[in-house]
């Protein structure tokens, strides 16, 4: 059957269409409300905050605010198309990431069907992650510049000129810049490891070693080039080290490997081994290391898995197009890709459809009736709030109100989180902790156990309740 290029462009185009319409949903990424609410300050300030304005517990505490490009991006959509822009802002950034993801996947020979195939598989295995959020400019750097690696480390055009003008811009986007500069490393590390077992000389590895050594030393000084100069460099280091706030926030746990999702990652890691294995032409030890290094992240947090895919799936690809090429042509007929794409009929499950259905809005996941309560009564005091929520009151509230915790983890440290923690979770301690903290107003989960002591312990009156959160208020003199 003569299927012309026309018609793959097409098809192309649509898969690449119903992956954005899968990241049309409504909005219920908490952080995104803080940002939101930086990037109107900066407006109508005119200023960089570079010390915390948001909260009470961590007034004046330094903010290494490595996102300030992006809020400003997020406000902008915002004040354009309201909550519906947002949400097509991040469609529309999946689509970019996922259409230079597809470009690099055939660029490495993988078969058209086969690329489509992973696009979609993809796509459903990371679906949680793709919202208005930084992380999706970093994904998008990411694979430009793991596309230009390996178009340069197998001999091809030569794109690392612009790398350092894309870590530029990465570097005031986002603090996943760094995962480009380690990406720079280990190819580096790659080729000199390559260079050791090269048959029959080294010399290409270590002219390559040398040019991305000038690569890496050129994005080190462009990343400099940021309101927090090396400071931003440290702060992602800062980040992973606070192991309280990892243990408490939910993406940087492990994958959930019962989740169906989950199967689909799996079963990625597993053709990459098989095809390792079995593949003509060996693996080159640093692509195996590098992918490895990239497993290890997406098994140690849940939201790395997108990393994993952008690195793993390019060398999967490359081996399945160098496999396919010797296998028996009686097993894998010409039209192989067009039946690869014939098979997602009635995929997938009609469960899992219900989860991407695309829809607009904002989810039904924040205190929006107690917020309202509090805007209309003017209740004085300090606010105590729940971790999750503190963007949405920062977004609503400030400057009315200041919180007490909320997504910016590094902000508070250690001991202010640790506070946090003590009391929400009922510690030991935690009376002794909230009347420290001076709370006089409180947006909690309804029925949850802090609440229930609160009200049972007469110094706390319910204002408003709703099924989702409980405002109280303290009765008594602190």
């Amino acid at each position: 059957m003569n299927r012309g290029p026309g018609l793959r462009t097409a098809v192309t185009a649509l898969v690449l269409a119903g992956i954005g319409s899968l990241m049309i949903r409504p909005i219920e990424d908490p952080d995104l409300w803080w940002l939101l609410r930086a990037g109107r300050y900066m407006v109508e300030t005119r200023s960089f905050p570079t010390t915390d304005p948001f909260s009470y517990t961590a007034a004046g505490a330094p903010w290494i605010n490595h996102t300030w490009g992006f809020e400003l991006v997020v406000y902008a959509v915002y004040g354009w198309a309201g909550t519906t822009g947002l949400i097509l802002f991040q469609a529309v950034l999946t689509v970019a990431v996922f259409g230079v993801l597809f470009g690099v996947l055939r660029r490495e020979g993988t078969p058209w069907g086969a690329a489509l195939s992973f696009l979609v598989l993809a796509a459903v295995a990371t679906h949680g992650f793709w919202r208005a959020r930084p992380q999706l400019v970093s994904y998008f750097f990411l694979v430009v510049f793991w596309g230009a690696l390996r178009e340069y480390r197998a001999g091809g055009r030569d794109r690392r000129a612009w790398l350092p003008l894309l870590m530029l811009l990465w570097v005031n986007l986002h603090g996943g810049f760094l995962m480009g500069l380690a990406l720079i490393g280990l190819c580096l590390v790659g080729e000199l490891v390559d260079a050791l077992v090269a048959d029959p000389a080294p010399a290409d590895h270590l002219a390559r070693a040398r040019g991305l050594a000038k690569t890496l030393g050129a994005c080190l000084v462009a990343a400099l080039v940021n309101p927090f100069h090396y400071r931003a460099i440290l702060f992602p280091l800062q980040v992973v080290g606070d192991t309280l706030a990892l243990s408490y926030i939910s993406e940087w746990a492990s994958l959930p490997f019962r989740d169906p999702q989950v199967v689909i990652l799996e079963a990625f890691v597993a053709a990459f081994l098989l095809l390792a294995l079995v593949n003509p032409t060996p693996l080159r030890p640093s692509d195996l290391g590098i992918v490895m290094v990239f497993v290890h992240l997406g098994l140690q947090a849940s939201r790395n898995a997108p990393l994993l895919l952008i690195v793993l799936l390019p060398v999967l690809g490359s081996m399945l197009g160098q496999w396919l090429k010797v296998a028996p042509r009686r097993r894998w007929p010409i039209d192989l890709s067009w039946r690869m794409v014939a098979s997602w009929r009635g995929w997938p499950p009609a469960g899992v459809v219900d989860r991407l259905r695309p829809t607009l809005g904002v989810a039904d996941v924040f205190p929006a009736g107690a917020t309202a309560y509090l805007r209309s009564h003017a209740l004085p005091g300090r606010l105590l709030n729940e971790y999750i929520w503190g963007g949405y009151l920062i977004w609503s509230l400030y400057p009315d109100y200041r919180v007490a915790i909320d997504g910016r983890a590094a902000v508070y440290g250690p001991r202010r989180f640790g506070e946090h923690v003590i009391v929400v979770d009922l510690h030991p301690g935690w009376r002794g902790v909230l009347d420290r903290l001076g709370a006089d107003v409180a947006v909690l989960r309804s029925g949850s156990p802090l609440v229930r002591l609160l009200e049972a312990s007469g110094d706390w009156q319910p204002l408003y309740a709703d099924p989702l959160a409980t405002l109280l208020q303290r009765r008594v003199a602190r």
